[in-house]
C-alpha cells in the first residue's frame, strides 16, 4: 500500500466513478482499477460494489474510507511540517499599543513551536491603520480593537474589552455626582479617527444623545493618561488600565455606564496559505481557546 493508492481509493469513493476519479487524478482508468484491486488484495477486503448509480462503498469500504482520510491528512501535515523545518517563513504582524492584553510572549512561543524558522516583523500602530496596512498588503496579520467590516480580512474575536470614562483624580468629587448632561461640559481628550476608540467613543456618546468637541487629540494610551492626570480633560480608556491609575490616585473612573468592544485578531485571507500565517491563526485559537 502507498499514499497514491489511498488517494485513488478516496477519490473513487467521493466521485462514485472510476472514470471521474481517473480524470481528477490524471490517471488512466486501468491504473485507477489497479490501485483499488491492489488494496483489496493486500487487505483481503472488498471496497466497492458496482451499481447502476456507480461505484458504491461496501460496509468495509466505508470504514477504510474514513481511515484513509485520516492517513492522508496526517501525511499532508507531516510533509508540511518537514518542509517548514528548514524553510524561513516571514510575517509582518501589526499590534496595538496594549501589549499586556495581547499575550505577545505566549503568541510568539506558540508560533515558534508550530513553525521553527520564523522571521517576524512587529509594527505597532492604531487599529484603523493596521486594517489599512493589511488591505495594502503591508501586513499579514494583526491585533485590533473594534469591529471589522472588510470581507477580505479574516477575523477572530478573542476577548471583550471594557472601556470607561476617566478624569483627573482631583476631579473625583465633581465626577462621582455628575450625569451625562454635565459630563459633556468637561473638556474632552479624543483619539484620531483611525483609532478604534474614536468610533467607540462617538457611538457611546450618541447612544445617550450627546456629542463633544475634543480639545486635544492623542494616539497613545499612556499619553492620554498623562494628559488626564494633569487636568487637561477627560477621555475614554480601557478599564483594566484605568483601574491601575485609579489605585495610584492619578485618575478617577466615572461611575456611570461603560462601553464594551472586542479585541480581535485579523489577517489577510489572501495570505492564509502562508505556513506562518496559518501557524499564527492556530496559535491565537489555542491561546484564547477559540473553537471557530
Amino acid at each position: 500500500m502507498d499514499l497514491n493508492q489511498l488517494r485513488t481509493f478516496v477519490t473513487v469513493a467521493e466521485t462514485s466513478s472510476l472514470t471521474r476519479a481517473a480524470k481528477q487524478l490524471f490517471l488512466s482508468q486501468p491504473a485507477v482499477s489497479a490501485h483499488i484491486k491492489s488494496l483489496e488484495t493486500e487487505f483481503n477486503v472488498r471496497l466497492f460494489k458496482r451499481t447502476p448509480r456507480g461505484m458504491e462503498l461496501t460496509a468495509s469500504g466505508l470504514i477504510m474510507r474514513d481511515e484513509a482520510h485520516i492517513a492522508l491528512d496526517a501525511a499532508s501535515k507531516f510533509l508540511s511540517r518537514a518542509r517548514s523545518i528548514n524553510t524561513v517563513g516571514t510575517c509582518a504582524l501589526g499590534t496595538i499599543s496594549v501589549p499586556v492584553i495581547l499575550n505577545l510572549p505566549q503568541v510568539l512561543s506558540q508560533l515558534r513551536r508550530r513553525h521553527q524558522n520564523v522571521s517576524l516583523t512587529i509594527r505597532q500602530n492604531i487599529s484603523g491603520n493596521i486594517i489599512d496596512s493589511l488591505l495594502a498588503g503591508e501586513l499579514d496579520a494583526g491585533f485590533i480593537i473594534g469591529e471589522v467590516q472588510e470581507n477580505r480580512l479574516g477575523v477572530i474575536a478573542i476577548s471583550p474589552i471594557t472601556l470607561c470614562i476617566v478624569g483627573p483624580y482631583s476631579w473625583k468629587a465633581q465626577l462621582e455626582v455628575c450625569g451625562w448632561d454635565t459630563l459633556v461640559e468637561f473638556p474632552w481628550i479624543a483619539t484620531p479617527e483611525k483609532c478604534s476608540f474614536s468610533s467607540i467613543a462617538r457611538d457611546f456618546l450618541q447612544r445617550h444623545g450627546v456629542s463633544v468637541q475634543p480639545v486635544i487629540v492623542a494616539d497613545q494610551e499612556k499619553t492620554l493618561a498623562e494628559l488626564v492626570a494633569i487636568e487637561a480633560g477627560i477621555t475614554l480608556m480601557r478599564e483594566d488600565m484605568a483601574l491601575v491609575y485609579q489605585d495610584n490616585e492619578e485618575l478617577y473612573i466615572w461611575p456611570g455606564e461603560k462601553a464594551v468592544s472586542q479585541l480581535c485578531f485579523v489577517w489577510d485571507r489572501e495570505k492564509e496559505s502562508s505556513p506562518v500565517v496559518a501557524a499564527l491563526i492556530d496559535s491565537v485559537k489555542d491561546i484564547w481557546q477559540v473553537t471557530v
